[in-house]
């Protein structure tokens, strides 16, 4: 018995018996089939493949070495097969990945998707049925379950040659990296991706997707130093003395109403831009009449933003704090990266200096993004999420209607007795766009439309921003009558992801977004073409305000400085100083931006009284919303929403119940915010 154990177990310990020669024709050949197989998954296409290959030889070269680099890391282990079928399965893994997060959004997929992997997950049911959940779910699961079989069974080395194995890793590591910098340097590579749509169709899945792993944050520019920065602060500083270019109309209000600082709203709409600027196209009517009202009536420009069908955080970024996101990593996420610690200076909180009391507002759950952590450090005293907002309705797929915005925006406003500023994000017109959407009573029809945009999924994204026009129509109307000076700017965040390309665009480019300056009070501003981080500057600049040194330098500057202007040097000089380096643009070093203590709402959630009927907690109180649940000495129960004023949770008859308070409640149970205690005992 005990010789025929033996036997069993040398027969399963298999040995791989390649010579090395075989191997180093084996690592290119499947590089090559990989970097063939991950090109025809990210673009979505074997032809535009091939294309590729062919118009950009040097570069799917490139992407193949890549590949051979990451493959060679096999050669460190005994389980060789092993490693090496897991690096395969991880190249067509995030092939498979890029390729359904281009089909759904156009922007492509960065390392930087990895690290957003848990805010990803929350849109799942958005962008997915169930039943294809299950079956993604099931796949994923049969994959691993026989990548594992496989691994368990494939064959190992008797011995490793780690110093041959080691000088080829190492080897081709450097020759990698040396190609790259000296592609940088002569021009091959970009040194910023500032167009990750051009860059990814130029230069490779494999070579920018590798580009963007790790690379966070603003470089340190050569020329940095606390001489260069204050010598930058120095030249700028004279911006204190702006001049207001606005005139003031002849609409009056009270005496005491100060029009040199009118309440500003900044209104971010989710993929929103002029269709009539698709070459090509024709509608039964217009689909946006209210926004593009406002253009022709108002000043309004094209506003160039860093997004594509994805991406609404950045173009936020951008408004706020007028950074630009290209001196930032391919694909990165300040929100997610360096604003998890750090305070930047914005409009907020250029607009709180002066007095004015600053609100942040979006139809959908506070903590995407990090948004309930991170706008106290970008300024903002109160964030009203969607889980504070009362009888919202809902789109088909799950998001909030934009409709209630209108409401909140005006009851943020009333809630303070200073100055406003409001920060609003809409939600409802975002993607995903039905393929099987069928035609609606009121949707304008599609009469021409160019043949690579999906017919189905166009009308459903027709529909969707001519609902949140509709808001756009209801806000103003509730701002022509509003017993203060307002103005507000639309703009559309970014394009949707529809399978556009910038030649059936009137505007010539994926990145051109719409924006329209609107106020109640008759004054006299300009609107021109201008990139997004510097929206809030020029708007600033007009009213006579100015703010933080990024703010001071853009208005130092014209809207489009001359070919060989320094200011764009400046700016990435200040930006890192800032946020990565020695602050040396503040005055002794030290960063005057604190974070703010920031009040989920825009007004008090409160409690009146409580009822205990045969198990039957009844909550009498106000503004409470869906949101809302009832905690009974710190314990949650399940909780229905009757009215903002009432609410009412069941338990059992025989529990005993001190306190009572209210929290707010994400739908995965992240509490945001709750009441004092309402004592039982006390209340008698």
């Amino acid at each position: 018995m005990k010789k025929k154990k033996s036997a069993a177990g040398e027969k399963r310990r298999r040995y791989e018996h390649v010579p090395g020669r075989v191997r180093m024709i084996e690592l290119p050949v499947l590089a090559l089939l990989l970097a063939l197989i991950v090109e025809s998954l990210s673009r979505a296409s074997v032809a535009k493949m091939f294309a590729y290959v062919a118009q950009h030889p040097l570069y799917f070269l490139y992407n193949a070495l890549i590949i051979l680099t990451s493959l060679t890391f096999s050669e460190l282990f005994k389980y060789r097969r092993s490693a090496l079928f897991t690096l395969c399965v991880t190249w067509i893994g995030l092939g498979a990945a890029a390729f359904m997060v281009v089909r759904e959004r156009t922007q492509p997929f960065t390392s930087m998707d990895v690290l957003m992997l848990k805010d990803a997950v929350t849109l799942t049911t958005v962008y997915y049925t169930w039943p294809q959940i299950i079956l993604m779910c099931g796949a994923v699961f049969l994959a691993v379950a026989a990548a594992i079989w496989v691994i368990t069974r494939l064959p190992r080395r008797r011995h490793v040659n780690y110093t041959a194995s080691i000088t080829a890793v190492a080897g081709l590591v450097i020759l990698s990296f040396c190609l790259c910098t000296l592609g940088v340097s002569f021009g091959y590579f970009p040194r910023h991706f500032e167009d990750l749509v051009d860059c990814y169709n130029q230069y490779g899945f494999a070579t920018c997707f590798t580009f963007t792993f790790g690379e966070m944050g603003v470089s340190k520019p050569d020329a940095y130093s606390t001489e260069t920065v204050t010598g930058i602060v120095d030249e700028i500083v004279d911006a204190d003395a702006v001049q207001p270019t606005a005139t003031p109309g002849p609409h009056v209000f009270d005496d005491d109403d100060n029009l040199a600082q009118p309440n500003i709203i900044i209104v971010q709409l989710e993929s929103l831009f002029d269709v009539n600027t698709i070459l090509g196209s024709a509608y039964s009517a217009d689909p946006t009449p209210n926004f593009n009202r406002l253009s022709r009536e108002y000043p309004s420009g094209e506003l160039y933003v860093p997004a594509i069908g994805g991406g609404t955080a950045n173009v936020e970024f951008e408004v706020l704090s007028g950074m630009n996101l290209d001196y930032f990593g391919a694909g990165e996420y300040p929100y997610s990266t360096i604003l998890q610690e750090a305070t930047c200076e914005t409009i907020a909180y250029d607009l709180l200096e002066q007095g004015y009391a600053t609100t942040a507002m979006h139809n959908h759950t506070a903590t995407f993004y990090s948004r309930n952590e991170v706008y106290s450090r970008l300024g903002f005293q109160h964030f009203v999420s969607v889980e504070y907002m009362p009888y919202v309705t809902y789109t088909d797929v799950g998001w909030a209607e934009d409709i209630i915005m209108a409401d909140e925006i005006i009851k943020a406003m009333d809630a303070t007795d200073e100055r406003d500023f409001v920060m609003a994000i809409t939600v409802e017109s975002h993607g995903k766009y039905e393929e099987t959407y069928t035609y609606r009573e009121g949707d304008p029809e599609i009469l021409a439309l160019p043949e690579q945009i999906s017919k189905n999924r166009f009308a459903n994204y027709l529909h969707l921003i001519s609902q949140t026009d509709n808001f756009v129509g209801k806000l103003i109307k509730d701002l022509e009558t509003y017993d203060e000076p307002v103005i507000c700017i639309f703009y559309g965040d970014h394009l949707p992801g529809l399978d556009l390309t910038a030649d059936i665009l009137s505007t010539g480019s994926l990145y051109a977004s719409r924006y329209v300056i609107w106020n109640n009070y008759g004054a006299k501003l300009e609107g021109a073409n201008l990139q997004a981080y510097r929206l809030s500057a020029n708007l600033l600049k007009q009213l006579g305000m100015t703010g933080g040194v990024i703010t001071k330098l853009h208005q130092s500057y014209e809207l489009e400085p001359e070919a060989d202007s320094d200011y764009y040097d400046k700016l990435e000089m200040l930006q890192y100083d800032l946020l990565y380096g020695d602050q040396s643009a503040y005055e002794n070093g030290v960063n005057p931006y604190r974070p703010v203590n920031l009040t989920m709402g825009s007004v008090p959630i409160e409690i009146t009284s409580v009822s205990n009927l045969y198990g039957r907690v009844l909550v009498n109180g106000q503004n409470f919303t869906e949101a809302s649940a009832i905690l009974i000495d710190g314990t949650v129960y399940p909780t229905a929403f009757i009215s903002s004023a009432q609410i009412i949770a069941i338990v059992p008859r025989t529990t005993p119940i001190s306190t009572v308070c209210v929290a707010q409640l994400t739908s995965d149970g992240t509490e945001l915010s709750r009441t004092a205690a309402f004592d039982m005992n006390s209340a008698g």
